[in-house]
């Protein structure tokens, strides 16, 4: 029985489309060909490499002989195109499906002259990574959703790089699992009064050394702040075990953090994962937070993946600044380009217009404090339908 073969197209700016496509056949097929588009830095070839890896890990029996299989070429040049895609498709292989996606436009014109030809009984598709589906490129055929998915960890490696380290564990706590989620829920109801309570307990330990016991001067407290809520407050966080010893004397509050995590997460990792239970509420194929890459400084302070699409955000307590977007568009860069979402979350309650603007040129949607409670909402819209089309 001949080998049934799918030919992969491979160029633009990322691996994800032709991983996207590549995935929901691969069961179906005995052997990849790549043709690739020439680079001056063999980026391609790198993205081949990291197909190939991602593709086995699903069907470690799928066969790819460098010599025979992959083939390089101009991809403006027609005629090189056609004579390349001869050479790889001659033999007596099926030829069953063609990803022409995010190749330019004469290599993929001159691979579907070639394959409608001498390989009919083909399927060649693109990928539509704006709406998640397969695009048959045949009458009569109708357009297919994604079924085979990337975690987060599978999508790093395909934007050539991997996870170092999940920095967060919510076990770490102190508290249980619910009480943080409960709390993180409570901040975020109301986030502008949350966050100048915060806000006064992170400049009280901003670089402590836990175990550590803070007192919080009466006397020096500012005056907008009111006793009553701050005790309140207080209290609740020593309900939660969030913080501990917590007494209130004529002149002072006092109270006791545990552990550098129930600091960080007071100090901002509550936002952080607030927003991963939110997107994991919308059933995303895989969320992570607190990401570490391979050889990258700097976090992803969470990440999605749906439908082999992208979305990272950046969570911010307290001051933020344009560096700030700078830093988030670098990882978005690093992680698909232009098919990774971006999403800058504050909990200011409004930015400036300048800030708008800066952010809008960098592709990042911006989410201040007032709409914190409907982040869920605002996660799914820009996965399913975002404000920056991927392309």
């Amino acid at each position: 029985m001949a080998e049934k073969v799918m030919l992969l197209l491979v160029g633009g700016r990322s691996a994800t489309p032709a991983i996207m496509g590549a995935l929901q056949f691969v069961d179906e097929v005995d052997r990849i060909k790549f043709l690739l588009c020439e680079h001056k830095d063999n980026l391609y070839l790198t993205f081949q490499e990291t197909i190939i890896r991602l593709l086995r890990a699903s069907k470690p029996d799928l066969l790819c002989d460098d010599e025979r299989d992959v083939k390089m070429v101009d991809a403006n040049d027609f005629d090189e195109v056609t004579t390349a895609v001869t050479l790889l498709c001659h033999d007596e292989a099926k030829i069953s499906y063609v990803n022409l996606t995010s190749a330019p436009q004469s290599m993929s014109f001159a691979v579907y002259n070639y394959i409608r030809t001498n390989h009919p009984q083909a399927l060649p598709f693109s990928v539509n990574t704006h709406t998640s589906q397969i695009t048959p490129l045949i009458p009569g055929k109708k357009p297919q959703g994604l079924t085979k998915k990337l975690d987060v960890k599978e999508y790093t490696k395909a934007c050539d790089t991997d996870v170092f380290q999940y920095k967060f564990d919510v076990n770490n706590l102190s508290c249980t699992p619910e009480q943080a989620k409960k709390k993180a829920q409570e901040f975020t109801i109301n986030a502008a009064h949350a966050e100048q309570l915060l806000a006064l307990l992170r400049r009280a330990g901003e670089t402590i050394k836990t175990p550590k016991t803070i007192n919080l001067k009466k006397t020096k407290l500012p005056k907008t702040i009111d006793m009553r809520e701050l005790r309140q407050f207080l209290a609740g966080l020593h309900e939660a075990k969030l913080i501990s010893r917590f007494s209130e004397q004529e002149t002072q509050f006092s109270y006791r953090v545990e552990t550098k995590y129930d600091h960080a997460f007071l100090y901002g990792d509550w936002l952080e994962y607030y927003v991963y239970l939110q997107a994991k509420e919308n059933r995303f194929d895989s969320v992570k937070m607190s990401v570490e890459l391979q050889d990258y400084k700097g976090e992803i302070d969470v990440f999605a993946v749906h439908n082999a699409n992208a979305l990272i955000c950046e969570c911010k307590t307290g001051k933020y600044q344009t560096n700030d977007l700078a830093r988030l568009e670098s990882k978005a860069i690093k992680l698909g380009g232009n098919y990774c979402v971006r999403l800058f979350i504050t909990t200011a309650l409004k930015v400036t217009p300048e800030f708008y603007s800066q952010a809008a040129n960098r592709r990042i949607v911006v989410i201040t404090g007032n709409e914190l409670p409907q982040v869920a909402q605002k996660l799914k819209q820009e996965m399913d339908q975002p404000t920056y089309p991927r392309n």
